[in-house]
This record gives C-alpha cells, structure tokens and sequence, in this order.
C-alpha cells in the first residue's frame, strides 16, 4: 500500500490515483489503482475511454455490444414489419432493452467520476436500464417461449403484470443501495435486486427446459436457452466473488477484474438469449398465435409504463440525493468533509 502522498500516475484523462488517494465510496472491491479524480470534468472523462484506468474495459465491454445490438435491431427492422405486425411488438420491446442497457451501462461507467452526485445518479441510471431489460425479457418470453404446459396455468396472464413489479422493485432497491455504506450487506441486497427479476422471468424457460413436450424439445431454440443460463451463473459469480481480483489485489486492476468479466458474461448470455427469441418467435409462431393476442398495451405500452415509473423513481432518488448532500443526511462517507478531504489527497499537477 502506498502511502496518500505518493503523486499519481499519468493518464489521457488527467493523473490516476491509488485506492488510498480516493473517498471510500469510490472504492472497488480489492482494486487497488488505476482511479480516475473524483471531480474529473466530462472531457476528462472521455478521454479516459482511451487510457488504461481500471473503468476503461468496463466501458468498452458494454458500449460496442450495445452498437452490435444496435445493428441486429437494424437488420431486423429490415426483414420484419415493425409498424404493422403486432406479433413483432414484443420483439421490438426486447430489442429496445438490449440496445439501452449496456449502453446505460457504458455510460455510467464513463461519468461516474465527475462528482460524487454524478456517481450516484449514473448508477441510478444504469440500475434502471437493468431493470427495464429484465421487463423486456418477460415481454419476449411470454409472446414467444412461454411453455404450453403453463399456457392454462394462473401464472400465465400476471405473468407480465409480476415481470412489471419485480422491475420496479429492482430499480428501487438497487438504487436504495447507493445510500449505504460498503458492505456485505449492501452487495447483498444489491444482487437480490438484480436476481429476483431475473429469477422471475426465467421461470416460465426452466419449466420449459425440465418438462418440455416433445414438441418443444425439438426447437432450436431449446440448447441456446440452456445456455445462456450457464453464462447467467458465471456473471452471478463474478458479480459476487470478486474474482480473480480478491486472489491478488492490485494485479487485475486495469485488465481482467471482476466487473470486466461479469461484463462479458452477461453479454454472452444475451447473445444466447437473443438468438433463442428469434429462433423460437420464428418456429412457434402458429402455434403461440392460437392462444394469445398480440397488442399495444400488452408489449410497448406495458414497456413505455415501466420506463416511466423507473424514470419517476430515479428523478425523487436524484432530489433526494441533492437534499441529503445539504442537509447531511448521507453516511459519513458520503458528506461534504469527505469530499474535501479526498481534494487534499487528490491534487492534480
């Protein structure tokens, strides 16, 4: 460990700093340099895209599958009649999802070192963009994977109703976190939010991999589904364990931490995920087709109702944010003393 007064090292973006250089909650879990100022200005920020800071992976891993998402939604608005085939709305909302949450993500990761109202608020963000993907999900399964053993079941019409709540649920908790101090307790609480929705819509594809028909399980589909739940476990994993970095601190700070593989896993798993969508919304669409109806309020209006909840949540967690700051209502770490002691710490030449 180095001592405070050590000068920081170099970067594109303005000097990088050691874990002991920076306020508490900007510390990552057994990561020990390559930080970023706290009060780095926009431009800094974007110019450490192209320097190796301990973020800059985090950004990349999100920001290019987002433009590959970006381009898949392209390439299908080319083959499928978005505007006039409602058996493609619910498509179109997953698609939407895919494409806003790893760029959220990208985004969060880029600015999040520009104040310490910044931080809190692009995770804000980022944990809505999260929540609103785990809605999309359930928006696709149920108009193209959904089991036929389930289709009779009371499960089936609040299963969407259920993926809503537990959206919302996700964005409150989560972004409830921010206002703890770092603990097992709060990385706890942080990944119950992120796996009950998970969990939730998932559901309805485990029944359908354990108790398929025989149908069903010649669908293409059936192995990519199967898939992607392995990649779910790994980025659970690495989410949770911090590894490798916990091994040897300091070692993977800038290439090959925890954050930067569980980016990687969770993109895979959607690319699975993806894939099966479209392979089963193309495979099954006679036989969905005559149990369900496809409309509006029931695919991108129900989308459309949950962006706006999330937005509602985010906008009262940002004021509340503000208030606490000047009425120090915050953990100690959080508090205006804190920020002037990291300015001390943390002088750029």
């Amino acid at each position: 460990m180095i001592p405070s007064t050590t000068l920081p090292s170099s970067g594109l973006g303005g000097p990088l700093y050691h874990k002991d250089q920076m306020p508490e909650h900007f510390h990552e879990h057994f990561i020990v340099t390559g930080y970023r100022h706290p009060k780095s200005s926009a431009w800094q920020c974007i110019l450490s895209l192209f320097d190796a800071t301990n973020e800059t992976l985090n950004f990349w891993t999100h920001f290019l599958p987002s433009w590959y998402f970006m381009w898949v939604l392209k390439g299908l608005s080319e083959t499928l009649d978005f505007q006039h085939d409602p058996y493609t709305w619910p498509l179109l909302c997953y698609m939407f999802a895919c494409c806003m949450f790893p760029l959220a993500s990208a985004i969060a990761h880029t600015f999040n070192v520009m104040s310490e109202r910044a931080r809190h608020v692009c995770f804000f963000l980022d944990y809505s963009a999260l929540s609103l993907f785990s809605f999309g999900v359930a928006v696709s399964y149920r108009a193209y994977c959904f089991p036929e053993v389930l289709k009779e079941s009371v499960f089936y019409p609040w299963y969407v109703f259920g993926a809503g709540c537990c959206a919302v649920v996700c964005t409150l908790s989560s972004c409830g976190t921010r206002f703890m101090r770092p603990s097992a307790v709060r990385q706890c609480l942080r990944l119950f939010s992120f796996s009950l929705p998970y969990l939730f819509n998932s559901f309805p594809v485990i029944v359908r991999l354990l108790f398929c028909s025989e149908e069903e399980s010649r669908l293409t589909a059936q192995t990519l589904h199967a898939r992607q739940f392995i990649f779910a476990v790994i980025a659970a994993f690495l989410y949770a364990s911090h590894f490798p970095e916990r091994l040897k601190p300091g070692q993977f700070d800038i290439i090959g931490h925890s954050h930067q593989l569980f980016h990687v896993a969770t993109i895979l798993g959607v690319m699975d995920q993806l894939q099966a969508v479209l392979q089963d919304m193309q495979e099954r669409r006679a036989l969905v087709s005559s149990w369900m109806d496809f409309d509006l309020h029931t695919s991108l209006g129900l989308m459309g109702l949950v962006l706006v909840v999330n937005t509602v949540i985010i906008t009262v967690y940002s004021l509340y944010l503000y208030l606490a700051k000047n009425l120090h209502l915050l953990p100690p770490s959080h508090t205006a003393a804190a920020t002037a002691a990291t300015d001390s710490k943390c002088k750029c030449s």
